[in-house]
């Protein structure tokens, strides 16, 4: 009879350690990132930060079209939102960024901002002709 208790306690235990391992495996794979960083490790391969950071479906967090359009919108003394006549996110050769126009006080001006870090890659300055 002790032998049965102890077979089946062993079994037992077999079994809910491979459940666990089993539950480990399927952690990795809703990280997806997280496998596929310590994948590229294991192999040798190097793991640039923009692999690392960048999710599966290759957009990274934007800062947002307010905080963007406040950005702009700070280089242009007076000017408000509604002055904003342009504005999307596009991403180019594989960066995103905000490109917009705004129009103030007889001028127009045109800008690129990095969707991502918030620094502002392009601004132009024209004069606007009626």
């Amino acid at each position: 009879m002790k032998k049965k208790i102890t077979l089946i306690i062993s079994i037992l235990a077999l079994l809910l350690i491979a459940g666990c391992s089993s539950d480990a495996n399927n952690g990795n794979e809703e990280r997806g990132t997280a496998t596929t960083a310590s994948a590229a490790a294991d192999s040798g391969q190097e793991n640039t930060g923009s692999q690392k950071d960048m999710p599966a479906d290759g957009k990274q967090d934007v800062i947002g079209d307010t905080k963007a359009k406040g950005i702009a919108l700070a280089r242009v003394s007076g000017a408000k939102e509604s002055d904003v006549t342009e504005f999307k996110l596009e991403t180019d050769d594989g960066k995103q960024k905000y490109e917009g126009e705004i129009r103030y006080k007889g001028k127009e001006y045109d800008f690129d901002i990095d969707a991502v870090t918030g620094e502002v890659l392009e601004w132009e300055e024209e004069a606007i002709k009626d």
